[in-house]
C-alpha cells in the first residue's frame, strides 16, 4: 500500500508542477528506504520497482522500461553496499548518503531528459536537491528513531 501512495503522490506532484519544476523522486526515495529499513523486504522492493518504473514509464515518457531499469539497478546496488557492511557500519549519516545517492542517477537523467542545457542544468538539479533533502532528512530521522527504540 505505501508503495502505491508514494508511486501516486509523485504522480499528482508531477502533474502539479506542470512540467516547470523537476519533482522529487518520491517512489525511489521510498523504495530505497523500505529496502534497507527492513532486510526481509528485498524481493518485495525489487517487484515493486519495477513495475513502480513501467507504469511512470507508461504514464509519462513513452518508453517503457528506461525507469524500471534505474529504479531496479538503483535498489539492487544500494541493498548490496548496505548489507555488505557489518551492522555495526550502518549508521545513520551512512543510510542518509545512500538515500541521497540512489536518487542521483535518477535525477540526472530526469535531467538530461528534461531537456536542461547550460546553466540550466545546475539550476534544475540544485532546485530538485531543495526538494530532496529534506525528504532524505526525514528518512535518516525514522532510521534514527528505529535504532533507538530497537531492542539489542
Amino acid at each position: 500500500m505505501i508503495y502505491l501512495f508514494s508511486w501516486y503522490m509523485q504522480d499528482f506532484l508531477w502533474i502539479l508542477s506542470s512540467g516547470k519544476v523537476l519533482v522529487p523522486e518520491v517512489f525511489l526515495l521510498t523504495l530505497v528506504f523500505l529496502s534497507l529499513y527492513s532486510s526481509e523486504d528485498g524481493v518485495r522492493t525489487v517487484w515493486a520497482a519495477f513495475l513502480g518504473g513501467v507504469l511512470w514509464d507508461l504514464r509519462w515518457t513513452g518508453f517503457p522500461g528506461i525507469t524500471s531499469l534505474f529504479y531496479v539497478t538503483t535498489i539492487m546496488v544500494v541493498r548490496w553496499l548496505w548489507y555488505s557492511l557489518p551492522v555495526s557500519g550502518r549508521t545513520i549519516s551512512l543510510f542518509g548518503l545512500l538515500l541521497w545517492a540512489a536518487n542521483m542517477p535518477v535525477a540526472i537523467g530526469r535531467i538530461y531528459l528534461w531537456g536542461a542545457r547550460g546553466l540550466s542544468i545546475l539550476q534544475a538539479y540544485l532546485i530538485q536537491q531543495s526538494h530532496i533533502v529534506p525528504l532524505v532528512l526525514l528518512g535518516c530521522a525514522a532510521y534514527a528513531w528505529r535504532l533507538k527504540n530497537r531492542d539489542v
